[in-house]
């Protein structure tokens, strides 16, 4: 070796095992003896994170004065240039994209600077989806440290990563038994640690030093060592930032795929990776109808609204919480910064909202108008739903009903009835459920009329299997599993035996997963309920709770353990597709959820991940993905839509989703000690009630992702009526 590149860093999770309020107090010290240091030594302090920065200047304006006068001087590099370090797998692409215009436009206001290398060093593994963000986002390089040299093989330590798109960046994995950091008081010993894993003939090498994971900063004995280690080594020892070691550093090949790791952390604390999706697709969605109405002339934005909803949306994406890996603290925390940006973006959303819909035309005698919010930017056919309140109320339930008709344009659309939100005995609150054309991108209108009628009594023979014909083929329902034994799209049986299936494994209490490489064992599957107890006692295990002209919902009551799953099928009249919900009871310790679906395709199984989709193995590995996983056939796959789940593995056809896992809080193996104590009751993360969505479709290649963004864009329909 020539010359090592000494880049000084104290990496701080701003919440991990502590909230945000400790990671602001650590932020300010070590940041105040960060610039200590560069008054009375010769080094460079290379800091990342915009929130530690914005941290510094609410809190400590005087300091954030200093880091500015150092940064000018180049005693302090502004390094990485993202808002926060995320996960860097779970994230979508525009999400990513967000998370470093945030850090962007802070340090180039802030400072005047605009890093050209990423810095991950805490993330949890990377998607291969993250290349062409960072190159097109005017990224050079990527500094990693996981997965680490015993869990993944890469052609060099620096190498050539390259994207879907083929896109290409530079990636420096800082592989030691330190990571991104030294030891206080050893910081020459860890770095001869981490020089001796540079091969012999590199000229370049590089070595990442300085107190962190929770702050703190090297001692001045530190300087004093490294100060002779300069003057003893057998090549040259500059103190660096990142650029310039990219600049120097060649990359020894080339790679083109994931780097996964800790893969737990694509299930745990499902709240969280809920609730990061809900904030995402509501600020997406907030900002086109905004957009929609600003147009309109008559209503204006907040723009502040926005920058806290893309603040609180890369909060939530910092890899601690999303991956689930944090204190409960932590998840309440993030989970109250996303409901804060959620019902400022929900105050926005209305205001555009009856800014359109007050342009609309009065209703006429009788008419209930609905108006439908469609999110995406081309017309779609598509089931809706919403309520109202009749002005006829019929008190006498078992004898009459109302009836709705749904008008389009002055002609009548499929719809029907379905069980309204509540459970007020008398016939007034309506919910419908209706087949529409929306238009794209915008608002449209539809007219309700009522009518009353003699009750028409409905009947479902519990004996026998529930078979609904649709448009493209079949789907059947076994009254003795509960699960879809039949999906035919167009002659063609899609499943090789019972679909949906729940299924509980025994689990590990650590939420990462650390040297996983599937999730559980023992599988057992859930059973139906025997409906003799509990909160389904007195009830049906399958039973068919709604039929009509728009769809049919048939209801299965499945339980294991502690633990019960009611599913929910929408098997659709007229649409290519079954939706699938399940609301679990979940009070399990050391236990995971998975959904089992066996297919009778033979294609590749692959995933949605970052602006693209990924290939997998079906050998059963754990596997993220994104709003869809699939067996391909031909130009078509056997899709499977969701709305928060990550993990999944496949073997033998047979796809395997895992919704949810037992751990516990901040569960991190340390040698041989226990992962958690034993003397004393330690809550599982999961604990309590779960709502997940799914749908099955036979969809083109090509149109998968659009599928998926339909699936999360549910229509937003509201009864209003305008004065014109």
């Amino acid at each position: 070796m020539k010359t090592l590149h000494l880049i000084c860093n104290s990496h701080i999770d701003p919440v991990w095992m502590w909230d945000w309020e400790e990671g602001l107090g650590t932020a300010i010290s070590t940041f105040y003896q960060a610039a200590e240091f560069c008054d009375e030594y010769d080094y460079i302090f290379c800091h990342n994170e915009a929130i530690l920065y914005e941290f510094i200047e609410q809190h400590d304006p005087a300091l954030f004065a200093r880091i500015q006068k150092l940064v000018k001087e180049g005693k302090w590099h502004i390094m990485g240039g993202w808002y926060l370090q995320p996960d860097c797998n779970l994230p979508s692409g525009e999400a990513f994209v967000r998370q470093i215009k945030l850090g962007r436009e802070y340090f180039w206001e802030k400072f005047g600077k605009r890093p050209t290398v990423a810095v991950n060093f805490d993330s949890f593994g990377h998607t291969v989806g993250l290349v062409q963000i960072l190159a097109k986002c005017g990224f050079e390089g990527d500094i990693i440290c996981r997965p680490m040299r015993d869990l993944i093989d890469l052609p060099g330590d620096v190498f050539t990563w390259v994207g879907k798109d083929g896109s290409k960046i530079k990636v420096w994995r800082s592989d030691s038994d330190s990571l991104y950091t030294t030891s206080f008081g050893n910081a020459v010993r860890d770095i001869q640690e981490k020089v001796s894993r540079f091969p012999a003939e590199d000229d370049v090498g590089a070595a990442l030093w300085g107190v962190g994971n929770h702050g703190g900063n090297p001692s001045r004995k530190d300087f004093a060592a490294l100060a002779v280690y300069q003057q003893e080594a057998p090549f040259q020892v500059v103190h660096s930032t990142p650029e310039q070691f990219f600049a120097e550093a060649p990359a020894k090949g080339e790679y083109d795929r994931s780097m996964p790791c800790l893969l737990g952390a694509y299930t745990s604390m499902n709240r969280i990776k809920q609730k990061h999706l809900e904030l995402e697709t509501k600020l997406f969605a907030t900002e086109k109808l905004c957009a929609i109405a600003g147009l309109n002339g008559e209503y204006s934005w907040d723009k502040g609204v926005f920058h806290n909803g893309e603040v609180a949306l890369a909060s939530l994406g910092f890899h601690d919480i999303l991956s689930g890996t944090c204190t409960q603290e932590g998840e309440k925390s993030a989970i109250r910064k996303a409901d804060c940006a959620m019902e400022l973006l929900n105050q926005e959303f209305n205001k555009a909202f009856f800014s359109i819909c007050s342009r609309q035309e009065k209703a006429g005698a009788g008419q209930y108008p609905i108006f439908v919010y469609n999110a995406m930017p081309y017309a779609r056919k598509t089931q809706c739903e919403v309520e109202f309140l009749s002005t006829k109320t019929i008190f006498d339930i078992d004898q009459w009903e109302n009836v709705v008709t749904v008008w389009q344009n002055g002609k009548e659309v499929a719809s029907q009835c379905i069980h309204e939100l509540s459970n007020i005995s008398y016939d007034r609150r309506k919910r419908i459920t209706f087949v529409g054309e929306l238009a794209p991108l915008g608002i449209t209108r539809f007219d309700i009329t009522l009518t009353q009628r003699e009750k028409v009594k409905r009947e479902d023979d519990l004996q026998q299997d529930v078979v609904v014909n649709t448009s493209y083929g079949q789907v059947v329902i076994g009254r003795k599993t509960g699960l879809m034994e039949r999906f035919e799209v167009n002659g063609r049986q899609m499943l090789q035996g019972s679909g949906f299936q729940p299924v509980m494994y025994d689990d590990i209490a650590d939420p990462w997963g650390f040297d996983l490489v599937n999730i559980g064992t023992n599988p057992v599957p859930f059973a139906l309920s025997k409906c003799d107890g509990g909160v389904f006692r007195e009830l049906e295990s399958v039973r068919v709770i709604e039929d009509g002209a728009v769809l049919t919902q048939v209801e299965s009551l499945f339980e294991l353990g502690k633990s019960t799953v009611r599913a929910c099928y929408s098997i659709y009249k007229e649409l290519p597709y079954v939706d699938v919900q399940w609301d679990v009871l979940w009070n399990e310790r050391l236990k995971a959820l998975k959904i089992q679906i066996p297919t009778a395709l033979s294609g590749e199984f692959m995933g949605q991940i970052p602006f693209g989709t990924e290939a997998f193995p079906q050998d059963g590995s754990e596997r993220m993905a994104h709003r869809f996983v699939g067996i391909a056939q031909g130009e078509r796959v056997l899709a499977l839509y969701n709305d928060s789940t990550y993990g999944y593995s496949c073997r033998d056809n047979t796809i395997y989703a895992t919704m949810l896992r037992g751990v516990a809080y901040c569960a991190h193996p340390i040698g041989n000690n226990p992962l958690i104590d034993s003397d004393r009751y330690i809550s599982s993360i999961e604990e309590g009630r779960h709502t997940f969505r799914f749908r099955m479709a036979f969809d083109p290649l090509s149109e998968l992702e659009n599928k998926a963004a339909e699936f999360m864009n549910v229509p937003y329909a509201l009864n209003y009526f305008p004065h014109g």
